[in-house]
Protein backbone atom coordinates (compact mmCIF):
# COMPACT_ATOMS: atom_id res chain seq x y z
CA UNK A 1 0.00 0.00 0.00
CA UNK A 2 1.05 3.55 -0.66
CA UNK A 3 0.93 6.22 2.05
CA UNK A 4 2.09 9.81 2.18
CA UNK A 5 2.01 12.92 4.31
CA UNK A 6 -0.11 15.99 3.61
CA UNK A 7 2.64 17.93 1.82
CA UNK A 8 3.71 14.80 -0.14
CA UNK A 9 7.34 15.21 0.94
CA UNK A 10 7.25 11.68 2.39
CA UNK A 11 5.92 8.69 0.48
CA UNK A 12 6.28 5.08 1.49
CA UNK A 13 4.94 1.63 0.79
CA UNK A 14 4.14 -1.12 3.26
CA UNK A 15 2.31 -4.42 3.51
CA UNK A 16 -0.66 -4.38 5.89
CA UNK A 17 -1.29 -7.41 8.09
CA UNK A 18 -4.67 -8.84 7.13
CA UNK A 19 -5.96 -5.32 6.34
CA UNK A 20 -6.61 -4.99 10.08
CA UNK A 21 -7.24 -1.56 11.53
CA UNK A 22 -8.38 -0.40 14.97
CA UNK A 23 -9.53 2.89 16.44
CA UNK A 24 -7.22 3.72 19.34
CA UNK A 25 -8.68 6.00 22.02
CA UNK A 26 -5.58 6.18 24.26
CA UNK A 27 -4.51 9.64 25.37
CA UNK A 28 -1.23 9.46 23.42
CA UNK A 29 -3.00 8.70 20.13
CA UNK A 30 -5.61 11.39 20.77
CA UNK A 31 -3.01 14.04 21.55
CA UNK A 32 -0.56 13.13 18.78
CA UNK A 33 -3.31 13.06 16.14
CA UNK A 34 -5.26 16.02 17.51
CA UNK A 35 -8.43 13.96 17.26
CA UNK A 36 -10.88 11.93 19.34
CA UNK A 37 -9.07 8.74 18.28
CA UNK A 38 -6.58 7.47 15.74
CA UNK A 39 -7.38 4.76 13.23
CA UNK A 40 -4.28 2.64 12.79
CA UNK A 41 -3.58 -0.08 10.22
CA UNK A 42 -1.29 -2.87 11.46
CA UNK A 43 1.75 -3.69 9.35
CA UNK A 44 5.15 -5.30 9.45
CA UNK A 45 8.06 -2.90 9.93
CA UNK A 46 10.11 -5.15 7.65
CA UNK A 47 7.74 -4.33 4.79
CA UNK A 48 8.36 -0.56 5.04
CA UNK A 49 9.96 0.91 1.91
CA UNK A 50 10.45 4.64 1.40
CA UNK A 51 9.86 6.10 -2.04
CA UNK A 52 10.95 9.58 -0.97
CA UNK A 53 11.47 11.82 2.02
CA UNK A 54 12.81 9.44 4.66
CA UNK A 55 15.19 12.20 5.78
CA UNK A 56 12.16 14.38 6.58
CA UNK A 57 10.83 11.93 9.19
CA UNK A 58 10.89 12.94 12.83
CA UNK A 59 10.62 10.31 15.54
CA UNK A 60 9.14 11.15 18.91
CA UNK A 61 9.77 8.65 21.74
CA UNK A 62 6.28 8.68 23.24
CA UNK A 63 6.94 5.72 25.55
CA UNK A 64 9.90 3.59 26.60
CA UNK A 65 9.03 1.06 23.90
CA UNK A 66 7.61 3.06 21.02
CA UNK A 67 8.11 5.87 18.57
CA UNK A 68 5.53 8.09 16.91
CA UNK A 69 6.67 9.25 13.51
CA UNK A 70 5.64 12.39 11.66
CA UNK A 71 6.66 14.64 8.76
CA UNK A 72 8.99 17.43 9.84
CA UNK A 73 7.61 19.67 7.05
CA UNK A 74 3.80 19.45 7.42
CA UNK A 75 3.46 17.65 10.77
CA UNK A 76 1.36 14.75 9.45
CA UNK A 77 1.35 11.76 11.79
CA UNK A 78 2.31 8.77 9.72
CA UNK A 79 3.13 5.71 11.82
CA UNK A 80 4.12 4.17 15.14
CA UNK A 81 6.73 1.50 15.62
CA UNK A 82 8.75 -0.22 18.30
CA UNK A 83 12.24 1.08 19.00
CA UNK A 84 14.04 -2.23 18.57
CA UNK A 85 13.71 -6.00 18.51
CA UNK A 86 10.17 -5.92 17.16
CA UNK A 87 8.53 -5.98 13.77
CA UNK A 88 5.50 -4.05 15.10
CA UNK A 89 4.35 -1.06 13.09
CA UNK A 90 1.03 0.70 12.65
CA UNK A 91 0.27 3.24 9.95
CA UNK A 92 -2.26 6.05 10.25
CA UNK A 93 -5.08 4.89 7.98
CA UNK A 94 -5.68 8.53 7.02
CA UNK A 95 -2.19 8.61 5.44
CA UNK A 96 -2.96 5.68 3.12
CA UNK A 97 -3.59 6.89 -0.41
CA UNK A 98 -5.94 4.11 -1.43
CA UNK A 99 -7.39 1.97 1.35
CA UNK A 100 -10.29 0.19 -0.32
CA UNK A 101 -12.79 -1.44 2.00
CA UNK A 102 -10.59 -1.29 5.11
CA UNK A 103 -12.83 -0.86 8.13
CA UNK A 104 -11.71 -0.72 11.77
CA UNK A 105 -12.41 -4.00 13.54
CA UNK A 106 -12.27 -2.75 17.15
CA UNK A 107 -11.95 0.22 19.49
CA UNK A 108 -8.91 0.04 21.81
CA UNK A 109 -8.67 1.94 25.13
CA UNK A 110 -12.39 2.59 24.76
CA UNK A 111 -12.95 3.29 28.48
CA UNK A 112 -10.58 6.26 28.18
CA UNK A 113 -12.35 7.77 25.19
CA UNK A 114 -13.41 11.41 25.19
CA UNK A 115 -17.02 11.83 26.19
CA UNK A 116 -17.87 14.21 23.36
CA UNK A 117 -17.27 11.56 20.69
CA UNK A 118 -18.76 8.08 20.74
CA UNK A 119 -18.11 6.07 17.58
CA UNK A 120 -21.38 4.71 16.30
CA UNK A 121 -19.79 1.74 14.57
CA UNK A 122 -20.81 -1.67 15.77
CA UNK A 123 -17.34 -2.67 17.00
CA UNK A 124 -16.05 -4.64 19.95
CA UNK A 125 -14.85 -2.32 22.73
CA UNK A 126 -11.77 -2.95 24.92
CA UNK A 127 -10.51 -1.04 27.97
CA UNK A 128 -6.92 -1.45 26.72
CA UNK A 129 -5.29 -3.37 23.89
CA UNK A 130 -7.14 -6.66 23.40
CA UNK A 131 -5.60 -9.72 25.11
CA UNK A 132 -5.81 -11.47 21.75
CA UNK A 133 -4.07 -8.62 19.90
CA UNK A 134 -2.23 -11.24 17.88
CA UNK A 135 -5.32 -11.91 15.81
CA UNK A 136 -5.19 -8.28 14.68
CA UNK A 137 -1.56 -8.47 13.64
Amino acid sequence: MLARCLCKAIEFEFEPKNNTAINCHCSMCRQSHGAAYATQLFASKASLRFIQGQEKLTEYPSSPMGLRVFCSVCGSRLMNYAKAHSDYMSVALAAVVDAPNIQPSANAFYAGRVQWCDPTQNLTHYDALPDDIGKYL
